[in-house]
């Protein structure tokens, strides 16, 4: 080969190497944290389910530019006078200056949601919870609309208006929803685990295959006996198999419909016209009348008999609110409209003949004395009835109400069911193995891996809960926007869309949750009537949240650099790509030249 393409040669090894380098000086440089456009501080609970979530966060935020001042890992004395708490003046005002900038929260709800007070701004604390500083009129208006209708139907579009709000405004960023794991033996089926989960379904439409008997471990003592009187969601299970209200939530639809009435209406969401089915009878073979629902509900408002929910019943019910039409038929006028007055119609209702006799404020010592002597006594018109209580052991017997089917149409597939406690996950999951138990509870917190059981299965229910990063919008960088190069509330949304999109919620899920939760959309969980599933969770990408970052106004490194080539570009081609194509043409046209030069030899 002549000099002159050994020379030629060298030249373009040399442009390959300098790009070679200047490609992986760029990554370098892409790799490393950008310096810090601003700092903030984040405030979390030590006691926080999923604590490693803050400390993840800690390291992904400086990737974008948003440093972290400092990292209060604290209890919740210290938070509550940060936020909900704050002494004023008010706003309430960043970290630094006594409040907060971002808080790691989880929040517990239930099948109905309600953010008035925690969203809407007149209740921007002190005036309320919304400690979040978040006001938006069109939040106000779709959380009035919600809150001022009586029917499930029509709130469920006026649901999607605030999560629509919430999904684009960010007052906070949900992070994950966790979810339940209920393992059971292979064959179980027609239950509805969220209403279970959810202390809500009685078990008649439960089978396993043509078993009699029906097995349920649960991780605590069985302490309260009285349907009134209980603080364990654990006994609210067995309770409600017991005793039925006049109406109940409905399995898939989750929406509130007949159970011992067969139809319930109101003109005013405050007076409600319920018809009491007449086959209805009690576990004794007498029939429900009208009389035991103005008893039932009497008996709640009565201040000796002391019901925990005292306070919140004397709102809605006095001694006139129950008019008893007929035998079969009974009007109950509410003292007050509230979004969700059908719940206070399911009311799990007793018998009159039974408890009548009793004075109010003995009810709770009789349960226990009755569950221990004679528990055929605690009866209701559900689908099962006490048939005894082993408190040696742990266990609560039901026997199946012969008298059921007489208003249901069946019979219950079971005709026992034990609820019986295990004091720990490995024996409960030892039972479920063997065959002793048919399903255990979630609260065990069994892991997916502690599932490959020969013969059983699972089901993984969503919690009504979410956990969150609150997000203070008085904020100068992340709520009012004004310290942002691009002073306006705009960029400040830009800032929390950036911080969305680097929270690494599949990491979270798999690694931290161990596959037990969902990815997080809105402060509305899947759990809650009304869920948007058309929402997506903001990806987890660096890219889109740099590209939020500069809508704010911020610039980075590479935005500025004259010898990134592969930030620079010409005619919309980068500058690497642009120079190798000249690099790899010149290669192909020298090696045709010495291909040319050879033949003419």
């Amino acid at each position: 080969m002549h000099k002159k393409n050994w020379k030629s040669m060298l030249v373009i090894v040399l442009i390959a190497s300098i790009l070679l380098n200047s490609s992986l000086q760029s990554k370098k440089t892409e790799a490393a944290n950008p310096p810090p456009f601003f700092s903030i501080s984040i405030l979390a609970p030590i006691t926080i389910t999923g604590g490693q979530i803050p400390t993840l966060m800690v390291e992904q935020l400086p990737k974008i530019g948003i440093g972290i001042d400092v990292f209060d890992h604290t209890g919740w004395s210290q938070i509550s006078p940060r936020t909900w708490g704050y002494p004023g003046p008010y706003p309430i005002p960043s970290y630094e200056n006594g409040g907060y900038d971002i808080l790691f929260i989880g929040w517990g709800w239930g099948l109905d949601v309600d953010f008035t007070g925690l969203f809407d701004s007149p209740s921007i604390t002190p005036n309320g919870d919304n400690f979040y500083q978040y006001n938006n009129l069109e939040m106000d208006w779709a959380i009035s609309n919600y809150t001022s209708t009586f029917s499930s139907v029509d709130r469920i579009e006026y649901a999607k208006d605030i999560q629509a709000l919430l999904y684009e405004d960010l007052p906070q960023i949900t992070t994950i929803y966790p979810i339940s794991l209920y393992p059971y033996t292979e064959g179980f089926s027609g239950w509805d685990g969220l209403l279970w989960a959810s202390s809500y379904q009685p078990m008649e439409n439960w089978s396993v295959g043509s078993e009699t008997e029906f097995h349920y471990a649960t991780p605590a003592d069985f302490e309260d006996f009285h349907i009134y009187h209980y603080e364990s969601v654990y006994d609210a299970q067995w309770l409600r198999q017991i005793y039925n209200g006049l109406i109940e939530r409905q399995p898939g639809t989750h929406l509130w419909g007949n159970r011992l009435a067969t139809s319930f209406s109101s003109t005013d969401g405050l007076t409600w016209v319920i018809d009491i089915n007449p086959n209805v009878v009690w576990a004794d073979g007498q029939s429900l009348t009208a009389y035991d629902v103005n008893y039932s509900y009497n008996l709640l408002i009565d201040p000796d008999f002391g019901s925990p929910d005292l306070s919140y019943w004397e709102q809605y019910l006095d001694n006139t609110s129950i008019n008893v039409i007929n035998d079969y038929q009974v009007e109950i006028t509410f003292l007050q409209l509230y979004t969700f007055l059908e719940s206070n119609l399911a009311v799990d209702l007793l018998p009159e003949h039974i408890w009548g006799g009793i004075a109010p404020e003995d009810h709770e010592a009789q349960a226990i004395t009755w569950a221990n002597t004679d528990p055929n006594k605690l009866f209701g018109a559900g689908p099962y009835y006490l048939e005894d209580y082993n408190g040696t052991n742990g266990i609560i017997h039901l026997k199946a109400n012969p008298y059921f089917v007489d208003w249901f149409g069946a019979d219950p597939n079971f005709d026992d069911v034990y609820f019986e406690f295990y004091s720990n996950k490995e024996g409960a999951l030892s039972a479920l193995a063997s065959g002793a138990i048919d399903m255990v509870d979630a609260q065990f917190s069994p892991r997916l891996n502690e599932i490959n059981i020969p013969g059983v299965t699972y089901e993984l229910i969503s919690d009504p809960g979410t956990k969150e990063m609150a997000i203070n919008q008085e904020h100068p960088y992340l709520g009012t926007g004004e310290s942002c190069p691009i002073a306006s509330e705009e960029s400040a949304n830009h800032i929390r869309k950036a911080i969305s999109h680097m929270v690494p919620r599949e990491i979270i899920v798999s690694e931290i949750y161990d596959g037990l939760a969902f990815p997080g959309v809105t402060a509305w969980c899947p759990a809650a009537l009304g869920f948007d599933e058309s929402l997506e969770p903001y990806t987890y990408s660096i890219l889109s949240a740099k590209h939020h970052m500069r809508a704010a106004g911020y610039v980075y490194p590479e935005d500025n650099s004259t010898t990134n080539l592969q930030t620079s570009s010409i005619l919309g081609m980068p500058l690497s790509l642009f120079v190798g194509s000249i690099v790899i043409l010149n290669v192909i046209l020298i090696c045709f030249r010495i291909k040319k030069r050879r033949k003419g030899r």
